[in-house]
């Protein structure tokens, strides 16, 4: 392989709000307080098994031993669509989203070294909020609105590598750096035209390194298990070329198991920890775990599964929590190299008095040229 190509998607992260808001368009409810939403690092055919698939999955970027079995140069894209119901105190607000969460490309450079490359999504923060309040100006009380949006999120860009020590071992390691940008805007407008609307906006740009790495073991015929472990430094956010904050970014690990008793019929499970908790006040410590199957031919299987776990962020003094069901098939093209996967996934969020329902629409194409 002689070039890795990747592509990388900046967006923008904005400040914690405080209590009373309600929500006017936005990602997820549960990322307006912390630092963000967190992405999922798994290609469309992992996540319509619920997750379960992503350790083993070469073309999701959460670990890199499996790198070592991509036989060829391969690309895989995806893109999603989501339709969310987000209520809120009482209030119900329908809000849609659409993303390119995810770009991977990897190659064999020799026999026993495999390369890749690519970008997904580590934390979103697009949201659009008002405020309803008053306040006293000469005497009189003067209703208004502020509204504040944050518009953008925070690429990792992951550069990775992976080869096999023997028939049942291959260990991985990858190289993330942390890239993004957030455009924030905070106006008030008075219900009295005779004020003037105030109105201020900044650019914060984003930056963070991390390590990851992954242990691959067959350890029999059709049983195989992985482990990995990944370190994020701080996440440095800066103004007009000056630090404004700088905020610990979590430690992770985690372990699957994928059973192969026969060629058309495959089970998955994981489990992750991550320490988000290390960010500040208002953080938790989080646990997820997902299980789902692919069952069929190589041409066109099923695929389905679910995951549960916690928020790292929320309003509440707990972690909110999550739950999602998904199903998903794919089809084959020209002789193979070209892989067309299809999803979709019911989810929901509910924590500190808020719930969010979420279906999404999921597309990946795999080319093998």
């Amino acid at each position: 392989m002689t070039r890795v190509a990747c592509v990388v998607v900046l967006v923008l992260l904005g400040p914690a709000l405080t209590g009373g808001a309600t929500v006017a368009a936005q990602d997820s409810q549960f990322g307006i307080r912390g630092l963000g939403t967190p992405g999922r690092w798994e290609s469309v055919r992992s996540r319509s098994t619920g997750g379960a698939f992503a350790p083993f999955d070469p073309l999701s970027t959460l670990t890199e031993a499996p790198l070592a079995d991509v036989p060829q140069l391969t690309a895989n894209a995806m893109e999603s669509a989501s339709y969310r119901d987000a209520d809120v105190l009482g209030t119900t607000s329908a809000l849609r989203a659409t993303r390119f969460p995810l770009l991977n490309v990897a190659g064999r450079v020799n026999r026993r070294l495999v390369v890749g490359a690519g970008f997904t999504t580590y934390l979103d923060r697009t949201w659009d909020v008002t405020l309803r309040d008053s306040t006293l100006l000469r005497g009189a009380l003067e209703r208004y609105t502020d509204e504040v949006t944050s518009d953008g999120s925070i690429a990792d860009l992951r550069l990775a590598a992976a080869g096999r020590l023997s028939r049942r071992i291959a260990l991985g390691a990858g190289l993330h750096l942390l890239a993004g940008s957030t455009r924030e805007t905070a106006e008030r407008r008075f219900d009295d035209t005779t004020f003037h609307t105030v109105q201020q906006l900044a650019e914060v740009r984003y930056s963070g390194v991390g390590v990851s790495g992954s242990l691959l073991l067959g350890v029999a015929p059709g049983l195989s298990v992985i482990g990995w472990a990944r370190a994020d430094n701080r996440l440095r956010a800066t103004v007009a070329d000056t630090t404004s904050a700088e905020t610990d970014l979590p430690r992770m690990a985690g372990g699957g198991m994928l059973f192969s008793p026969g060629p058309s019929v495959r089970f998955g499970g994981s489990v992750a920890w991550r320490g988000w908790a290390r960010a500040g006040a208002g953080a938790f410590d989080t646990w997820s775990w997902s299980a789902g199957a692919e069952i069929g031919s190589g041409r066109m299987p099923f695929r389905f599964g679910a995951r549960g776990g916690q928020l790292p962020f929320g309003p509440g003094p707990t972690a909110p929590t999550e739950f999602a069901v998904a199903a998903g098939s794919g089809r084959a093209f020209a002789q193979g190299r070209a892989l067309l996967d299809v999803g979709v996934e019911r989810l929901e969020r509910r924590g500190g008095g808020l719930t969010e329902r979420v279906w999404t629409a999921l597309v990946g194409l795999t080319v093998r040229p």
